[in-house]
């Protein structure tokens, strides 16, 4: 049997905004807004993080890499840690 756990297997679940079809999520007190609209890059293009990601986990279980692809084209978010907490964050970068 696999052990499961919320880190690595981890499955992501969207509610879908009527209007516009895309995701939605939550924000602080409650107020819905569109999932990705203030997702910008580093060379300030919005990023669809509304579309399915693949992440890889260094050798402690941490969270290495976040890669979303639209089409042809992805971007990538490389984080850091250092004694368990993180410590650097790549921001979105286009490939």
């Amino acid at each position: 049997m696999a052990d499961i756990d919320r880190y690595r297997t981890a499955i992501p679940v969207y509610l879908i905004d009527g209007n516009t079809g895309l995701p939605v999520s939550f924000a602080s007190g409650g107020a819905q807004t569109t999932m990705g609209s203030a997702d910008l890059d580093t060379g300030g293009d919005k990023v669809p993080t509304y579309k399915a990601h693949s992440y890889t986990y260094d050798n402690s279980g941490n969270l290495a890499t976040d890669t979303v692809t639209d089409g042809g084209t992805s971007w990538v978010r490389t984080y850091q840690w250092s004694n368990g907490a993180l410590s650097s964050d790549s921001g979105w970068v286009k490939q």
